[in-house]
């Protein structure tokens, strides 16, 4: 089926390309305020149908939509991994976007195009001179912008590791990133000016080319919203001011945190947690007959289980709290088992380190503790990312959980296990978890809750809640688009009256947010 989607694509013929064209027939809408400005910048095609059906949407109430394309030609940017390049394949990704936008009858610029003009071509030749850390802290002297620290995360993310100092290949990648960067900046400065849009749609918020856009737009005093993929398959969360890939919903907790869940609701969790253990309703399923055995525990330690992340996650870099990285706490979690050797820690490493295809990590956790350890503490065991046990039995045999941001940490919460939350995570302060911000605070919540687990016990309804807020209110269903198969994209409304204001919920609510600023959720709670 790829082989024959792949094949289509290159004639601008893809099933979901027909489809867009259909509908662009049916929209004769050409609106003229707001005036939004999507970016569409790679070819991952259930995100490119995503932006061009809701910007069929905003058309279809009156807005002016318009797309900023890549259109190749950099030397190097986030579309692929170190697994997969560089070089970038610019040619496939700008004709299926363009053909895709196109289809659905509208119009694009392309960075390509304007930093041809806006960029002077050169290489940049003062960037070989600076250390990885001067790397970190270079202003393009044209644009003010801060490129050094915009570029962080997608250095980390291309290389599948953020310890950047210690990667043989970090300071070149680095160099690569930055030029393509002034390019990007550059660019988009003159687009954005020339299109003068009241708000910018962008993805994830975090990225490569939408950080640049991101901290122009607000140069400028334009509008965003950023959006990214829910936890749950076929969902998405919107944010306008905040990056979407974070999860952070604390715009709607104080309007959800005391409303209680209905009977229905609460059913409708604990169908979704219970899916959740079994990988069901999510993108990533690490295994496909997972061991669920109960850990081996004594009666009289505490058992505490540690819940990695991937450490080139978006969710870890920057949301450092109490210590510098997520290697300083782990180590920090080891240390103070080992002076602590009446109690047990288990470290579960995410299986996400070596079970998503093309993207296994450069910069394994499991390797770092023994590297930094050599002999771990007899009470210290290590469950390596490739072992098949799955987490769950783990969580619900702990006496207490340690997370820096996993949302493993909120699971923890809802089994009624306290957790001990070292990093900026969405559900951090929310009232149900032991926030600490520094070394000296986690040494004394781990003592207070290994002496009496009890009481710190998480207040499970205001767990609940927030679940529900977090899990089922703040995303939203994917607006007439699914991946029916990973990489490829279907659209399922056919008809353009689907896309109309009051035909769904749920597309009423992003376009409402992209149009007028105004998160119908946060009013929601006040009518219950």
């Amino acid at each position: 089926m790829k082989a024959a989607h792949l094949a289509q694509r290159r004639v601008g013929q893809a099933p979901e390309q027909r489809v867009g064209r259909r509908l662009a027939e049916q929209v004769r809408e050409r609106g003229t305020s707001p005036r939004v400005l999507v970016l569409t910048l790679r070819d991952w095609a259930v995100h490119v149908e995503w932006e061009t059906v809701i910007a069929q949407a905003l058309r279809l109430r009156g807005a002016d939509v318009s797309f900023i394309t890549c259109g190749g030609g950099l030397e190097i940017c986030d579309r692929v991994n170190t697994h997969e390049g560089p070089p970038v394949p610019c040619a496939t990704c700008s004709r299926y976007v363009h053909d895709s936008v196109a289809a659905h009858g509208f119009s694009f610029d392309t960075i390509h195009d304007a930093w041809a003009v806006a960029d002077d071509g050169g290489d940049w030749p003062e960037l070989d001179v600076l250390s990885l850390g001067e790397l970190q802290e270079v202003v393009d002297p044209e644009t003010g912008l801060a490129l050094g620290r915009l570029v962080r995360v997608p250095v980390s993310w291309f290389l599948m590791g953020a310890r950047l100092d210690l990667d043989p290949l970090g300071p070149l990648t680095y160099r690569r990133f930055l030029r393509s960067a002034r390019r990007v900046a550059r660019a988009l400065t003159h687009l954005l000016q020339d299109a003068k849009p009241d708000v910018v749609l962008l993805l994830n918020g975090l990225f490569f080319f939408e950080a640049i856009a991101w901290e122009l737009c607000d140069r400028l005093g334009i509008g965003v919203v950023t959006y990214e993929r829910g936890f749950i398959k076929e969902t998405l969360l919107f944010r306008r001011g905040a990056p979407a890939c974070l999860g952070d919903v604390s715009h709607l907790w104080p309007a959800w945190r005391s409303v209680p869940l209905t009977a229905d609701e609460q059913q409708r969790l604990d169908g979704y947690l219970l899916d959740r253990r079994f990988g069901r309703q999510t993108i990533d399923r690490y295994w496909k007959d997972p061991s669920f055995a109960a850990p081996a525990r004594s009666r009289d330690r505490r058992l505490v289980s540690l819940f990695t992340n991937l450490t080139w996650d978006s969710a870890v870099i920057g949301q450092e709290v109490a210590f510098p990285s997520i290697q300083d706490w782990l180590a920090a979690a080891v240390e103070a088992f080992a002076a602590r050797p009446q109690h047990d820690l288990v470290v579960r490493i995410h299986p996400a380190e070596v079970k998503l295809p093309g993207k296994q990590t450069r910069e394994p956790l499991g390797a770092y503790l023994h590297e930094r350890f050599g002999r771990l503490p007899a009470n210290v065991r290590v469950i390596e990312a490739d072992d098949p046990q799955s987490s769950y039995p783990l969580m619900e045999g702990s006496d207490l959980g340690l997370v820096f941001t996993s949302t493993t940490g909120l699971e923890l919460a809802l089994h009624g296990t306290p957790v001990i939350v070292a990093g900026r995570t969405h559900y951090r302060d929310k009232g149900f978890t032991i926030d600490v911000s520094s070394p000296e605070e986690f040494e004394a919540a781990l003592d207070r809750a290994l002496a009496d687990p009890a009481s710190v016990a998480p207040d499970a309804e205001m767990a609940r809640r927030y679940a529900f807020l977090f899990f089922f209110r703040a995303p939203v269903a994917s607006p007439g688009v699914v991946e029916h198969v990973p990489g490829l994209a279907r659209i399922t409304f056919t008809d353009a009256d689907r896309l109309r204001p009051g035909r769904d919920a749920d597309l009423d609510r992003v376009t409402a947010l992209i149009l007028d600023g105004r998160d119908q959720m946060e009013e929601t709670s006040t009518t219950q």
